[in-house]
């Protein structure tokens, strides 16, 4: 048996044993059976009461549909819709893949429902050099998972088949009929970009933090730094430091038994003075004192961050 045939074998036992259903936040399909072919020749003239998308791997061969020909090559994708005649025919054999499928309508939202009803009704069914789009990398990729041996992750599987199915739709559909809100480009930068800051200064907490540090790190300037943290925080640069170091502060000192020093250290306060200045500012008691307390009222100190 050659690897092909070997993988395909695979692909054909796992893939119809534990890929029967895409359940994807409001998006239910029922999957009757998958298929992987390393030679396929004719079939009958037939019809199917559900979607049937199928992917020419390697080989030549005819598609015809409703009495229209279409010629199949490697990289074609071809869609056959519900209630459609078609058949497959091909002299020297095609290595296919393919897999049958229905939407839950009952359980699926208005949008996907719209999109797939839309597919029927306007779908390309024959598209050439899908290889090149999204359908194609998917069809590889699901097939590469059973080119190895050992067994494959469950959640791969998932993923690899969800995105299969919603690329089928987005190829074949008449246009981005699933569509979402997206912001400006402007916005969605300065949004990566917010973050980007937030998650450097959390992971670098013990070291000195300063305006020109952050905003050389992130490759923009002081100013712009300070604009984002006036407009996500309504506060400024050192006062939204502070806090953060001191919320990781109130956590250590409730923690375990770490000493005042080693906290501040961690914490990224020159000193234990300051340190206390600044904790006892923020809280309204020093830090020993807020262990004590904490810990003899048996709270978290959650309640004083907000």
């Amino acid at each position: 048996m050659s690897l092909i045939e070997a993988a395909f074998r695979r692909a054909n036992q796992i893939c119809n044993r534990q890929l029967t259903k895409i359940e994807e936040n409001d998006l239910i399909i029922s999957i009757l059976y998958w298929g992987f072919m390393p030679t396929h020749f004719d079939n009958s003239m037939h019809r199917h009461s559900f979607f049937e998308a199928c992917y020419v791997l390697e080989g030549s061969g005819l598609y015809t549909e409703n009495g229209m020909e279409y010629p199949l090559s490697k990289g074609t994708s071809f869609l056959s819709l519900p209630g459609t005649w078609h058949q497959i025919r091909s002299g020297t054999g095609l290595t296919l893949a393919y897999v049958a499928f229905e939407v839950d309508e009952d359980r699926t939202g208005s949008v996907y429902t719209e999109a797939f009803r839309q597919l029927l009704e306007q779908a390309q069914t024959v598209i050439i050099g899908a290889d090149a789009h999204p359908v194609g990398h998917f069809w590889e990729a699901l097939i590469s998972i059973f080119q190895d041996s050992k067994p494959a992750m469950p959640s791969l599987l998932k993923c690899s088949s969800t995105s299969l199915l919603l690329s089928i739709l987005d190829l074949h559909g008449p246009g981005p009929a699933v569509s979402f809100h997206q912001p400006s480009d402007a916005v969605h930068d300065e949004n990566i970009l917010f973050r980007q800051a937030k998650l450097f200064i959390k992971d670098n907490l013990s070291k000195e933090l300063t305006l020109m540090t952050v905003a050389n790190h992130l490759h923009i300037s002081s100013r712009h730094l300070t604009r984002l943290f006036q407009q996500h925080t309504n506060q400024t640069f050192v006062h939204y430091v502070q806090e953060r170091r001191v919320r990781f502060a109130s956590h250590l000192l409730l923690e375990g038994e770490h000493s005042i020093k080693d906290i501040a250290d961690q914490c990224g306060f020159q000193s234990v003075h300051y340190f206390t200045r600044i904790f006892t500012k923020k809280i309204g008691v020093s830090p020993a004192k807020f262990r004590r307390s904490q810990f003899t009222e048996g709270r978290s100190g959650k309640h004083i961050f907000k």
